[in-house]
Formats: C-alpha cells, sequence, structure tokens
C-alpha cells in the first residue's frame, strides 16, 4: 500500500530566514539627495584655520580659505534576473512569484550590507590603516567591558563627543558574553527590536550582526571585526533599488528583475573603530 500513500503539499511558499544584519543601515545617508545624475557625490570639509600670536601694533597674517574633500563613488552595481514558465504556473501553488520578488529585495539589500563591511576591513587591513583597532582577543564576560571601553577611549581621544550617537555592531559570541554589560534591554520595545536593536550600551545602540568583517590570525580561529562607530563615520548613496516585473518576448513564461546601484565611503575614519574578537 505504500504507493497509494499521498503527499500533500502546504499551499504556500516559506521563506528563508532573513540574515541578521544592518551595517548599511547605521550610515549616514545625507548625501543621496545629491546623487541624482551622479557618478559620484564630492563632499568638502572645512579646514581649520591657524591661529597665531598677535603683537599689538604689528601686522597680522592673513591664510587663504581652505577645504578638503572625499569622494563617494556610486559604482556598486548588482542584479537578480529569474523568469516562471506559464505551464510551470498553471501547474504549481500559486505565489512563487511573490515570495521570489521579496526574496530578491533582501538579497540586493544584503549586498549593501556586505559592502559596508568590505570598506571597514579595507580600512582596517591596509598597509597603513585608516581605521583605528584593537588587538584581538579572546572574548569572555569577564573582559567583554573592557574590549568596548578600549574602543570608546581610541574614539573620545579622537575628539568624539560624549554625546555622540554611537552604534555598536557585535556578531553572536561577542553578544553571548558582553550582554550582561547591556544596560537597557530593549527586547520589549517593539519599535527597538524592528531596527535589530537589542539594547543600549551608555550612548551606543547594540544590534547583533553576522555580516561583520572577518580577519585570519595566527591561531586557527578567525578574528571578527566587531565596529564602534557614530552614525556619520560611514556615507551610504542608494541611487537604484527597484525590482520589477516583466513579459520576455522570447519564452512563454513571466519574468522578475532587480537592480541595485550604491556607493559607500569611510567619510569620518577618526569616529570608527574595530574591536577585534577571536
Amino acid at each position: 500500500m505504500n504507493n497509494a500513500k499521498q503527499t500533500i503539499w502546504h499551499k504556500a511558499y516559506e521563506r528563508a530566514l532573513e540574515t541578521i544584519t544592518s551595517l548599511r543601515n547605521h550610515c549616514d545617508f545625507k548625501y543621496e539627495r545629491d546623487s541624482k545624475n551622479a557618478t559620484k557625490v564630492r563632499v568638502l570639509n572645512a579646514v581649520r584655520p591657524t591661529v597665531r600670536n598677535y603683537v599689538p601694533g604689528t601686522a597680522i597674517t592673513r591664510d587663504a580659505i581652505s577645504s578638503t574633500s572625499v569622494d563617494i563613488d556610486i559604482d556598486q552595481f548588482r542584479y537578480f534576473n529569474i523568469g516562471f514558465d506559464d505551464i510551470l504556473k498553471a501547474q504549481t501553488v500559486p505565489g512563487a512569484m511573490e515570495a521570489s520578488a521579496k526574496e530578491g529585495s533582501l538579497a540586493l539589500s544584503e549586498e549593501g550590507d556586505k559592502y559596508v563591511a568590505s570598506i571597514v576591513k579595507a580600512g582596517v587591513d591596509a598597509t597603513t590603516p585608516t581605521i583605528a583597532s584593537t588587538t584581538a582577543k579572546a572574548a569572555t564576560k569577564s573582559n567583554a567591558l573592557e574590549i568596548v571601553e578600549d574602543g570608546f577611549e581610541i574614539l573620545y581621544g579622537n575628539n568624539c563627543k560624549v554625546s555622540d550617537n554611537y552604534w555598536l555592531e557585535i556578531c553572536p559570541k561577542f553578544h553571548k558574553v558582553f550582554r550582561p554589560n547591556i544596560l537597557e534591554l530593549l527586547t520589549n520595545n517593539v519599535e527597538m527590536a524592528k531596527k535589530g536593536i537589542v539594547g543600549m550600551y551608555g550612548n551606543a545602540k547594540v544590534t547583533i550582526e553576522n555580516l561583520l568583517p572577518k580577519g585570519q590570525t595566527t591561531t586557527a580561529n578567525d578574528t571578527t571585526y566587531n565596529i564602534l562607530r557614530t552614525e556619520h563615520a560611514v556615507a551610504f548613496i542608494e541611487q537604484i533599488n527597484k525590482v520589477e516585473a516583466y513579459r520576455p518576448h522570447d519564452s512563454f513564461e513571466d519574468a522578475l528583475k532587480g537592480l541595485y546601484a550604491f556607493g559607500a565611503k569611510v567619510v569620518r575614519p577618526e569616529e570608527i573603530v574595530v574591536l577585534k574578537t577571536l
């Protein structure tokens, strides 16, 4: 009677678990409004004038106004393109295109998070690092607080203000030992939870991240690059972010394609530090 046993298909599509990541969301998006019809956005920074001693009755020195600049290139392009044959559509459970559209949007969004992680890693691993980092340590309950405070020490030494808004982005392994130090747990705060914020430490919003950069150590363990930064440290620009359905002319199917054009830059390297943990 085994041949008579039925297989009943559930009439819905179960979606894959979303990656726990929000790195791009913690960036500064204020330059995005200037990106229309542009391949890059140039950010100008005023230079502090020289202060000199004044001697009464003598001529004073006059400096020309000067500034520095940094370019945010919009040079990252990602896409997906999938088709759903008419015969398959007629003979399968409805909802495939809708589920694929959602999964495609999430996949494109994660590319932004991965890119933020990559430019932070590049800044730390450069021959002449542009982003400060702490010495890699095996994180424990006894030293977790010290690891984070070492990061704040670096940022405060760079003149980041105590009143600034900070993000503390940590991996699940580090969160496990750091969690007892989180002063305000926000698991019951619905709006905070929607943003992935698990609590506050001082003036830093704490989030768990699964797309943080990794780096090899001399041991068998990977080093995770946990990130402590202000909300202005990294600039992010989304120029195109769309998913659209279309009908290909060379087949009998519905198709779905998505395009994501974006760019990111560490514009304030003095406002970000990497906390290396094993």
